[in-house]
């Protein structure tokens, strides 16, 4: 058998030799680089005994200074705990005491099937035929539950709920939402409420032809929702004939809310989550939900993004909301270890935790076979957090290369890469300070300063005050800027990397003991992007103290010890970084 063949087949399992996958049912199996290699030699000679040498002579290079008998024995048992083997009864590979391995199953040949373009699909928001103040928030929440819950097919790209927002005409134009959403496929549907029954009917629509794939036409109760959106999932995964996974199947079948009131409060809470204005009444109809049905996993993850979310941006109580969020997304991936939302929500809070590297490895090792661009939207934050600015990139493209409309945080890495072009094209209200100083930088003071003070005064949160702060700057009010920046501090806010843009703007205005203060709290809560810190200019006042000499060598430790972790979850083959 050829040990070139590009797909070894045996039992249930398929080792993907272009890839490096090992899957069982179409599932990936996680199995380090190492075994997995050896486990490739022994099943591409089949029926052969291979000795000890042989095996290390083809696997293990000649300047690997490690115990081999040891590496060897180590990788024998993770290949037999992947495929659910053992030494004393073996099915798949067979120990020869003195001599070597076995591998005792028959393998197939084939050719890895061509590459498929993943299927691109929006759920637009839901039209209202007659309306209900009781039944209104339906019309987008549904949606964006059957989004979420779609988005865990691996053969979709689900475009999110806030992008699907943007097209929510009464007679959408389906050609012109393809071309600007680039997408394949189009979910419409209707609204009606009568009495204590509503009536849904949902349409899957071809986008490029106007085609009607499918519809669906359903009534029940108002306590019976969850019905509705389990109906439509299977419409869809039936018009497109979708070969599921067992976990695929598996994770449809999990997260069903045991309470239909649970869910009418999980609906309603997502309707509000995205206004920081009614952040508080989400909050409370997730705490309500999850009191009515305490095993509802997405629930526990939209609850902890609400708690993270204003423990940032609003509370005086941060250490305390953070342990709260930190509790919910545990709660969430305690109950259903697949969520894909609480990997994402858990990981963002690691970041603000200090936790930036576990957060880049939970997400490395789920992108790595994922189609999710919020994953790799996530990916940008943690990545830039460990100094792996070119990776941060690298993901957002990854992310906006499955869904173009995606918002991922990549200005904050071109602002730190002092690209400021790109950054002062970003949209001011999302990130008013790095906006605000870009624009300032590209020879836009005066547009800069304006759209500053607008904020200021329609933002209540932190948000505003980081506004206010970057907008005396740019005047020459050095004073009411570090009065600004001093604000913020005292307030309890606690976000490393905006603690970091605190730092460099008081070190720029030459305040230089309070910004090497600052700079300590900055690395103990563990931002380390150490290419900004090395080259930032802002920084120059500080660079001749000890101080900043020391905190920058822990940086460049740090720096350099996530960017070999990145490369051992092989971070740029899943970024497509490689060349």
């Amino acid at each position: 058998m050829s040990d070139f063949a590009k797909t070894l087949r045996f039992d249930a399992f398929e080792l993907d030799m272009t890839s490096g996958e090992l899957r069982r049912n179409g599932d990936r199996i996680k199995l380090p680089p190492q075994p997995f290699r050896v486990l490739a030699l022994l099943v591409s000679r089949s029926g052969e005994v291979l000795t000890r040498a042989e095996i290390r002579e083809r696997v293990w290079r000649d300047d690997t200074f490690v115990d081999f008998e040891q590496g060897l024995n180590f990788c024998i048992r993770q290949i037999r705990e992947a495929v659910g083997d053992t030494a004393g009864t073996p099915r798949f590979i067979e120990t020869l005491p003195r001599r070597g391995y076995r591998f005792l199953m028959p393998v197939e040949t084939a050719a890895p099937a061509a590459p498929k373009r993943l299927t691109r699909l929006i759920v637009l928001p839901f039209r209202i035929l007659r309306s209900d103040p009781a039944t209104d928030f339906l019309a987008f929440s549904l949606p964006d539950a059957l989004a979420t819950s779609l988005s865990t097919l691996k053969s979709l790209v689900v475009r999110s709920s806030l992008a699907a927002s943007r097209f929510s005409a009464a007679d959408p134009d389906f050609r012109k939402i393809a071309a600007e959403a680039d997408v394949d496929l189009i979910v419409t549907g209707t609204l009606l409420a009568a009495g204590d029954e509503i009536r849904i009917v949902a349409q899957l629509t071809d986008a490029a032809s106007g085609t009607l794939l499918c519809s669906q036409s359903m009534q029940t109760s108002i306590g019976n929702v969850f019905r509705l959106q389990d109906e439509i999932t299977e419409c869809v995964v039936n018009a497109l004939e979708l070969r599921l996974s067992a976990t695929e199947q598996r994770i449809l079948r999990q997260d069903v809310p045991a309470d239909a009131k649970a869910y009418e409060y999980f609906l309603r809470a997502n309707q509000f989550s995205n206004d920081p204005k009614q952040w508080e009444t989400a909050r409370d109809l997730y705490l309500r939900c999850v009191d009515a049905d305490p095993c509802y996993a997405p629930a526990w993850a939209r609850l902890g993004r609400m708690h993270h979310v204003m423990a940032k941006f609003i509370s005086s109580e941060t250490p305390a909301e953070q342990r709260r969020a930190e509790a919910a997304f545990r709660q969430a991936l305690d109950l259903n270890p697949d969520l894909g939302i609480a990997h994402k929500g858990y990981a963002q809070l690691e970041v603000d935790l200090g936790r930036a590297a576990d957060a880049m490895k939970r997400l490395l090792s789920r992108a790595r076979d994922a189609a999710d661009p919020e994953l790799f939207a996530g990916l940008v934050s943690p990545l830039r957090y460990c100094g792996l600015l070119d990776a941060s990139v690298a993901a957002h493209r990854r992310a906006i290369a499955l869904d173009p409309k995606i918002r991922t945080s990549v200005q904050h890495t071109w602002f730190l890469q002092r690209d400021y072009q790109r950054t002062a094209n970003g949209k001011i209200e999302n990130d008013p300070y790095i906006v605000g100083l870009s624009m300032a930088e590209t020879e836009r003071r005066q547009d800069a300063i304006q759209a500053l003070r607008s904020l200021e005064e329609k933002v209540a949160t932190r948000m505003g005050h980081f506004a206010r702060a970057a907008r005396r700057l740019i005047e020459g009010d050095e004073a009411g800027s570090v009065a600004a920046v001093e604000a913020i501090v005292s307030s309890g806010f606690s976000d490393p990397e905006g603690l970091y843009y605190l730092t460099r703007h008081l070190a720029h205005l030459n305040q230089r003991d309070a910004s090497l203060k600052l700079l300590e709290r900055v690395v103990a809560s563990g931002f380390s992007c150490h290419p900004a810190m090395l080259s930032d200019p802002w920084l120059d006042s500080i660079r001749v103290f000890p101080q900043f000499s020391g905190l920058l060598d822990e940086v460049k430790d740090r720096s350099q010890a996530a960017e070999a972790v990145f490369e051992s979850f092989e971070g740029r083959r899943t970024l497509h970084m490689e060349s």
